[in-house]
C-alpha cells in the first residue's frame, strides 16, 4: 500500500489543477523527498512498465514554460510519466501518476494533469525516452501563484469540474438500469466519492461501476470520438487508472480488503460505447 503522512481523502480533497506558478524554484528537500517516492512506488495492478521522472524545464519570456504551449507560467519542474504500452498500461499509468500528483499535493505544492497541451519531443528530451515508450501524460510541480493566469482560469471554466455528475449517474446494482445512490452503498461509499470526484480528461468522468454479488465491477463509457484527439495514447483509460488508485487506496485507509481482478461480469446489453476493464473482488 502506498502511504502519505496525511488522510487520502483529505488530499483528493484538497488537489486542484494549478497552471500558474511562483518563479521559485522547487526545493532541493521537496525534489528529493519526489523522487525517493518516485522510486519507492509498487508494481501497479497491471504490472506495466511505468516509470515516472520529476525534470527541469525552465521558463521563457513572460514566465511562459517552454515545452506548453504557454499555458503553464512559473514552474520549473514537471513530473513526466513515461510508458511502455501493453494490455492494461494505461490504466496502470493512470493509477501510478495519481499517486505521484497526490503526494506531491501532500507536501504543498501545486500539478495539474496534463495530457494533451504539451510538446511531446520536448519532454521526451528530458525524460530520456527511449525506443518504444511514450509520453501519456505530465504535471507542473511548484508554488501555486496566488492569482491565476488569465489561460489558467479559461481552462477551468471550459474544464467544468466543480460540475461533476452524481453518484446516480455513475453507480448501479447488478446492471445499468438501478441507480445507487450514497445511502444504499454502506462501507463502499467514501471509496466511490474519492472515485466520482476524481480528475479526469476534460472533466469526462468515463467511469461506471456495477455492484453485483458483492463485487465492485468499473466500466468504461466512452466520449464519441475522444480518442482520435490523441493518437496513441487512450487518456480514457488512464482516467479509469485514476478511478482505480482512489477506489482503492480510500478503501485501504478504511481497513477494508480487496484486490483487482479481470473477473468480467457478463452484463448484457451494456449501454453503448461502454466495456469492461477491472473488478474489485473483497
Amino acid at each position: 500500500m502506498i502511504s502519505y503522512d496525511k488522510a487520502i481523502t483529505d488530499i483528493i480533497r484538497i488537489r486542484r489543477s494549478w497552471r500558474s506558478y511562483r518563479p521559485d524554484p522547487l526545493g532541493h528537500a521537496d525534489k528529493e523527498r519526489i523522487r525517493a517516492f518516485l522510486s519507492g512506488l509498487d508494481c501497479p495492478p497491471f504490472g506495466s512498465a511505468v516509470r515516472l521522472v520529476l525534470a527541469d524545464a525552465p521558463a521563457h519570456g513572460m514566465g511562459r514554460v517552454k515545452g506548453t504551449y504557454g499555458v503553464v507560467t512559473g514552474a520549473s519542474s514537471f513530473l513526466i510519466g513515461v510508458l511502455r504500452p501493453s494490455e492494461g498500461g494505461f490504466e496502470d499509468f493512470g493509477y501510478l501518476f495519481e499517486a505521484a500528483v497526490l503526494f506531491v499535493t501532500s507536501l504543498g505544492l501545486g500539478t495539474c494533469w496534463m495530457g494533451g497541451t504539451f510538446d511531446r519531443g520536448f519532454f521526451a528530451d528530458r525524460a530520456s525516452l527511449a525506443e518504444g515508450e511514450i509520453i501519456p501524460a505530465i504535471s507542473p510541480v511548484g508554488i501555486a501563484a496566488d492569482r491565476r493566469s488569465m489561460v489558467d482560469r479559461l481552462f477551468v471554466l471550459a474544464a467544468g469540474s466543480r460540475s461533476r455528475k452524481p453518484l446516480t449517474d455513475l453507480i448501479s446494482r447488478d446492471g445499468f438500469d438501478t441507480p445507487l445512490a450514497g445511502g444504499d452503498l454502506g462501507p463502499h461509499a467514501l471509496p466511490l466519492e474519492m472515485v466520482r470526484i476524481a480528475p479526469s480528461s476534460s472533466n469526462r468522468q468515463p467511469w461506471r461501476i456495477v455492484l453485483k454479488d458483492g463485487v465492485m465491477h468499473f466500466f468504461l463509457t466512452r466520449t464519441l470520438g475522444y480518442s482520435l484527439l490523441f493518437g496513441e495514447v487512450d487518456l480514457q483509460r488512464v482516467d479509469m487508472g485514476i478511478a482505480m488508485f482512489h477506489f482503492e487506496q480510500t478503501a485501504r485507509e478504511l481497513g477494508m480488503k480487496g484486490s483487482w481482478s479481470v473477473a468480467d461480469p457478463g452484463i448484457s446489453p451494456l449501454p453503448s460505447m461502454t466495456e469492461y476493464v477491472v473488478s474489485w473482488v473483497p
